[in-house]
């Protein structure tokens, strides 16, 4: 099943360039992973260091195995300095009604 995952971080200031670096580095690497679909990137219109990246892959197994790839760590790593807080991950199954076999296992 197709995910989307939503990946909310806040810089601190003054990085700007060094950030879009990264954040595109990240970018290419995904695009060359099996399962990965697309990926955007959005600015707060409010607050310009606050950035959600949506990244959609064909399955959660997918974005697991980029997720916890040495190649993606490794790059990560690099945005760590730039971070003012953690890096929050949401994932979203893509549809319109939520899997089956989730709400069975829901009282």
């Amino acid at each position: 099943m197709p995910i989307k995952v939503l990946i909310k971080r806040r810089f601190k200031e003054g990085y700007v360039n060094d950030i879009n670096k990264v954040i595109k580095e990240i970018r290419f690497g995904a695009m060359d992973q099996e399962g990965y679909i697309t990926a955007e990137t959005m600015w707060d219109h409010d607050d310009p260091f606050r950035v959600v990246i949506v990244s959609n892959w064909r399955s959660i197994e997918y974005w697991n195995k980029w997720k916890n790839s040495e190649l993606r760590k490794s790059i990560e790593q690099k945005l760590e300095k730039f971070l003012d807080g953690e890096t929050e991950y949401e994932i979203f199954d893509l549809g319109v009604n939520p899997p089956l076999e989730k709400l069975k296992h829901r009282p």
